[in-house]
């Protein structure tokens, strides 16, 4: 057969291959569409509902607040429960909440508020603490709550520039105090000294017995806050080692991170978001409808914060608080770099 005609045939039969390949692959197209189609992805399951906060009965609860009004955004519900299950709230508050520069403008009406208006404020803050925990209604007497007067936006420094005696006790920038006065001194010859609030800390754990203790997280935006989880930290490992059979629940709570729990308007209080829950996993806590409304008014009585950030405040006015339990722990001050400092 001459070359060209071969050429040609084979050329002529892989055209018809070509064309019943195509043929029989529509075929199977038209005729199998159900087993061409994508399968059906199945629907994703539903998340697990968050564990639930059960408080056992006669709890002995210690919060630890870095300020007046930080007990009741983080805990003004779980309170009210240990109150009502027959246990016992005692209220540590860290600070006066007196370093506070807008807030102090907005209530006294000062442009460059004085060292007195400061003290003035942060004497204020108090009384409001006092009328927010009256408010709770469980007749909670003086001896559930102590102020022990350190550095408002000082303590981060405590807990490594300004930790013992080495060096001069800090002073603070608005209070020009270097000192809790007499009155609030827990042990004696304290001063504005990391070592100091931990030892008073210490004290306060080691006469109350707390079966539950409340405390900001680490990870709390506020370097206040930070800063008392260290400060807690290490002085639960010092009632340890003096009492190595102490044991008590940890939960922690959380006040500032990112823009959290302002991303949403919806009634229930979600975790912030993308901040783990530890070791526990986040708890959810439902609060009651009238302990979500003797919440509300308790943090009404703090009239100064309501003045200039009522929305902040209300924002942790919801159906149900968020805690989360720490992983095991062993914290030993002074650090060798700033823990808090760059919140």
């Amino acid at each position: 057969m001459p070359l060209a005609e071969f050429v040609a045939g084979m050329t002529a039969r892989r055209g018809f291959l070509t064309i019943l390949l195509c043929a029989l692959s529509c075929a199977v197209s038209l005729d199998g569409r159900a087993a061409a189609a994508p399968k059906k992805q199945p629907a994703p399951r539903p998340r697990p509902p968050r564990p639930v906060y059960h408080v056992p009965e006669a709890t002995r609860l210690l919060v630890i607040a870095p300020h007046p009004d930080d007990e009741m955004l983080g805990a003004g519900g779980l309170m009210q429960r240990v109150l009502a299950t027959g246990g016992t709230v005692r209220v540590v508050y860290l600070t006066n909440g007196d370093g506070y520069p807008e807030g102090v403008q907005a209530e006294d009406h000062v442009e460059s508020p004085s060292a007195n208006d400061y003290r003035g404020y942060g004497r204020q803050r108090r009384r409001e603490a006092r009328s927010a925990l009256a408010a709770l209604g469980y007749g909670i007497s003086q001896y559930s709550y102590t102020f022990l007067n350190f550095p408002d936006g000082g303590l981060c420094k405590l807990t490594r520039s300004y930790w013992s005696e080495r060096r001069g006790a800090f002073r603070s920038p608005y209070t020009r105090l270097d000192r809790p006065p007499k009155s609030d001194v827990i042990v004696p010859d304290t001063e504005y000294r990391g070592e100091d609030l931990a030892q008073e800390i210490a004290k306060i754990i080691g006469e109350f017995g707390p079966t539950l203790i409340l405390v900001p997280r680490k990870e709390d935006q506020h370097a206040d806050h930070c800063a008392a989880w260290f400060f807690f930290a290490d002085a639960i490992t010092e009632v340890r080692r003096v009492h190595p059979g102490y044991s008590v629940d940890v939960l922690n709570y959380i006040i500032h991170f990112n823009s959290w729990p302002f991303e949403d308007e919806e009634q229930r209080l979600a975790p912030p978001p993308g901040l783990r829950g530890g070791s526990s996993g986040w708890l959810r806590f439902p609060l009651t409808p009238a302990e979500l409304r003797t919440k509300r008014t308790a943090l009404a009585r703090y009239k100064t914060q309501m003045h200039v950030m009522d929305w902040f405040l209300d924002g942790f006015a919801r159906s149900n608080e968020v805690f989360s339990r720490p992983a095991p722990f062993r914290v030993m001050l002074p650090s060798r770099r700033n823990l808090c400092c760059e919140q």
